[in-house]
């Protein structure tokens, strides 16, 4: 007897006062019974279907085994529910199974369910469930009045030998909103025993945690000699262990009334913000959305912001602090997991209150230039338009720009470079309705300080030894922060849209020098001189360049034309390599505009730089003959009278000698800085674009750009021929791919064809059998034959009742023969073997002699009618075979055509190829000789 059942209701896991049901991670229903026997009688078994945290297997138990695990755990607990009754000749019965099932189940859930059960020191139910070591540690994590001990257990699930096969637990939903539930309000009131623990004995509290940390590993079945650790292995498990000094749970009745420790509380932190981050890294989209749905991000930001403040509660005066390593990994796994998704999971973070929790940490990230950049950073990587518009939403739109301009002023220049981005970014998107020109204003005076702090062009040998060792750190980061910039090409995709809004916004027209797209723009083009990208990259943009570097804004001109030379720059560097010429078009020597342009931006730029430097040095030259005067009127000797000094003047003469030697100092200072400020000069006044002693010059090189210009337009036109031998020849590629197809579909044409006039010849061949076996059936006398096969069949019924004769015997424990002795149970089951072979072959043996009467039975006027249907399909088949092969005639003229055409489509591609192939040695000739 076997019998299924449905699924069962999922059984909860009961929380603390005010705390939500969650579902239980060990989940049970007993899937279906079977009936076996044993020497004695039968009985039945009930197959439990277990699923550990979301993998199942199936364990096999007897009434008995209900009955005992019942005994041995309602002392723990008196609501446990009542075992059924014991029926000692009706187990089997179906009425019986249908009454004990839904009774275990409920058994086993409650028990489930139980805290005292669950956490009682002989593990009797999880030995019954044969549950591992690790599913018991997980699952007790559940319960709250012993989690934070759990906490440090479950933890060690990450240890290399229990991560492959165990780990998995820490990615179900129960377990990630636990982690959750303990980072958001646990600690804090465990922090808060703990404080009060050690205002009435602190000895006690460290004590006990010197003495968790000597317990032994709570994952090895069987370690030490605290029996509530971790649990022992089920049925089947192993004993022993490597001996790891781990925290181990204590007993329920250690629990009641001992303060935790900082240690373990620490401890409980760290292990559920692992795996937090281990569930998100490796659980999957699952797991993310368990971790979604409990505010994760919000929950992790505010942990964040919490262990800083409490950072720069315990640091030093002046002393920077970075963000926790732990809870920035979660943040850094969340990216790197949800991918191209993170900017709309990030979006949602900010719908739902994230700008104001964002805001209100501003006195964490203002002064710590780690936490500066984290929030930037995290802010840049999310930055689509669907986040920018959700971080301007109302009502927190106030709060948003609040936070923008926090990040202004942050110690941090790369935070400071994603604040320009950020709000570039803003502007470019035109989200900022009446506020354009104050961000615009803040852009453009960030951009200011970038260029003067971090030009994009740089001599190593500009300033001394100790300032470039500091200049050349702070450098470095930023490099690499913009190298990093331009790894994703949806971020780098951002910053070109900035850097062309004003003309892109402006139906390709340039708006006036007031516009606010000026600011986005500038500060981009300055981000791409940082970032050094290859020229195929700035394609788009680079056709634009000439005309901003003529009429943009002075900065967005300078910038644009230092733009232009970097591409200028790098272009020769891949002219000399054999480069498909689709890409040589992106490198080619600069066009006519583009001369005009740099020459314009460049000179415009070097006449800025001398006024600058004019202005400094007559400024220096005040500050010079002031300080001179000062120490000629220093060293003029005071007119004192003959009468006695008096202490007053004692003590200006003190003070003045002091004021002597810093005046000395601060000239020699000045003069110094005077002749480095004279000799730039000089080197700019004598930087001249032309001169009249290069005339001969001049004639030389307009000679050879006329030759240059020569080559160029032959260049050019063997490149034009070339780019017609391309189309010609991918013409011809697609007549021959056309023509390839032709005659592979006339070629399946005709295979078609034959493979149907082959069927047909099968089925013609069959019908004509069938209707010959049919008239010799009708023709034949099968009298005798009916005789013998009814007195078969009759043969075997009569063995088929002697076999259950003697199987009822077996079964009954009564002796085969009268007067004999019973058959021993290996006799007893090897009989029982036999008959059950010899059964079988009785009963297919019978299923063959009832084809075979029901085959001779069959009326002869029925086999006639039978037989001249197939002739008649016969007759049918043949006239479809003759008709499919008149058409396939037709189909193999037509591939022949096809053929033909294939062959001629071939020939004219070589020819096409071979064109092509003189244009482009042609081609590259002319393009060395460039080159040279």
């Amino acid at each position: 007897m076997a019998t299924d059942s449905g699924p069962a209701a999922a059984s909860t896991v009961p929380g603390a006062a005010g705390e939500a049901q969650m579902k239980s991670p060990v989940q049970i229903r007993i899937s279906n019974t079977e009936e076996r026997s044993s020497m004695l009688k039968s009985f039945t078994v009930y197959i439990v279907q277990i699923s550990d945290f979301g993998r199942s297997y199936q364990i096999e138990r007897r009434f008995d085994d209900f009955a005992k695990l019942h005994t041995d755990l309602v002392t723990y607990d008196s609501n446990l529910p009542p075992l059924p009754e014991k029926k000692m000749w009706a187990s089997t019965d179906a009425s019986t199974v249908a009454e004990r099932k839904p009774a275990f189940e409920k058994i086993l859930r409650y028990m489930l369910r139980s805290e005292e059960i669950v956490m009682e020191k002989s593990q009797a139910l999880w030995k019954f469930l044969e549950m591992p070591p690790p599913g018991v540690v997980a699952a007790r994590y559940m319960f709250k009045t012993h989690r934070l001990n759990y906490a440090r257990q479950c933890g060690k699930l990450l240890d290399p030998k229990y991560e492959r096969e165990h780990a998995y637990r820490l990615a179900h939903e129960s377990v990630i909103k636990t982690n959750l539930l303990v980072l958001a309000s646990e600690l804090d009131v465990a922090r808060s025993e703990v404080s009060g623990a050690r205002g009435g004995g602190g000895g006690a509290a460290d004590a006990a945690s010197d003495s968790a940390k000597r317990r032994p590993d709570p994952m090895t079945p069987g370690s030490g000699t605290d029996s509530s650790s971790a649990p022992a292995a089920g049925s089947g498990g192993g004993g022993g262990g490597d001996g790891d000094a781990a925290s181990s749970t204590p007993t329920p009745g250690e629990e009641q009334g001992a303060a935790p420790t900082t240690g373990a509380v620490n401890d409980a932190e760290a292990a559920a913000i692992e795996m937090l981050r281990w569930a998100i890294a490796n659980g999957g989209e699952a797991a993310r959305k368990a971790f979604f749905e409990e505010q994760g991000v919000a929950k992790m930001l505010t942990l964040l912001f919490s262990r800083g403040r409490d950072a720069a509660a315990r640091a030093a005066s002046g002393e920077d602090i970075a963000p926790h390593p732990q809870i920035r990994s979660v943040m850094n796994a969340l990216v790197k997991a949800e991918g191209e998704r993170y900017p709309k999971v990030f979006a949602q973070f900010l719908t739902s209150g994230g700008v104001k929790l964002l805001s209100d940490a501003r006195d964490v990230f203002q002064s710590s230039q780690g936490f500066s950049e984290f929030i930037s950073k995290l802010l840049w990587i999310a930055w689509d338009e669907e986040t920018q518009t959700s971080f301007l939403q109302e009502p927190h739109d106030k709060e948003a720009l609040g936070l923008l301009s926090a990040l202004f002023p942050s110690p941090s220049r790369t935070a400071r470079v994603c604040a320009g981005l950020l709000l570039s970014c803003l502007l470019a998107s035109q989200l900022l309705e009446g506020k354009e020109a104050q961000a615009a204003a803040g852009v453009y005076s960030l951009v200011e300080e970038m260029v003067n702090s971090s030009p994009a062009w740089i001599r190593d040998a500009d300033g001394t030894a100790s300032d470039k060792a500091k200049g050349g750190k702070i450098e470095a980061e930023l490099t690499a922060f913009f190298q990093s910039l331009g790894q994703n090409e949806d971020r780098f995709v951002r910053i070109l849209n900035c850097a062309d809004a004003p003309w892109r916004l402006n139906e390709g027209n340039l708006p006036n020098e007031e516009s606010p797209l000026w600011a986005c723009c500038t500060f981009a083009l300055w981000c791409l001189l940082k970032m050094r990208p290859k020229p195929a990259r700035l394609a788009n943009l680079r056709m634009a360049l000439p005309t901003v570097a003529q009429a943009a804004p002075h900065r967005a001109r300078w910038l644009a034309g230092e733009l232009l030379l970097m591409l200028q720059l790098q272009s020769p560097a891949h002219l000399g390599d054999n480069s498909p010429f689709g890409e040589v078009d992106a490198v080619v020597e600069m066009t006519y505009q583009e001369s005009a342009a740099l020459e314009v931006a460049l000179r415009e730029q070097v006449d800025h730089s001398r006024q600058n430097l004019r202005l400094e040095l007559e400024q220096n030259q005040v500050v010079i003959s002031s300080q001179r005067a000062l120490t000629q009127e220093r060293q003029t000797p005071p007119a004192l009278s003959q009468q006695p000094w008096h202490k007053p003047l004692d003590e200006v003469l003190r003070n003045l000698c002091s004021v002597r030697n810093k005046l000395t100092g601060m000239v020699t200072a000045a003069e110094t800085s005077s002749e480095t400020a004279c000799g730039h000069v000089r080197d700019v006044l004598q930087l001249e674009l032309g001169g009249d002693g290069a005339d001969a010059d001049d004639g030389q090189l307009t000679l050879k750009l006329d030759g240059m210009r020569e080559i160029e337009a032959s260049y050019l036109a063997k490149k034009r021929e070339l780019a017609e031998c391309q189309e010609t020849l991918k013409q011809q590629d697609k007549l021959v791919e056309d023509a390839n197809a032709a005659m592979e579909r006339a070629d399946g044409a005709v295979k078609e064809a034959r493979r149907q006039i082959s069927d047909l010849e099968s089925q013609i061949s069959a019908k004509q059998r069938d209707a010959q076996g049919k008239r010799t059936m009708a023709s034949s006398d099968f009298s005798a034959l009916k005789g013998q096969v009814m007195a078969e069949i009759d043969t075997i019924k009569q063995k088929q009742a002697k076999i259950r004769e003697r199987a009822q015997k077996i079964q009954a424990g009564e002796p085969l023969k009268e007067g004999g002795t019973p058959l021993d149970a290996t006799a007893a089951q090897e009989e029982m073997g036999r008959l059950k072979a010899e059964a079988a072959q009785l009963k297919a043996r019978h299923a063959e002699l009832q084809a075979e009467q029901a085959r001779i039975d069959t009326d002869p006027a029925t086999l006639e009618q039978q037989a001249r249907a197939s002739e008649e399909a016969v007759q049918r088949l043949s006239q479809e075979r003759d008709d499919l092969r008149g058409g396939l005639h037709d189909l193999e003229n037509e591939h022949a055509q096809a053929r033909q055409i294939w062959q001629e489509s071939v020939s004219h591609l070589q020819g096409a190829r071979q064109a092509s192939q003189l244009a482009e040695r042609e081609c590259s000739g002319l393009k060395q000789q460039l080159d040279a």
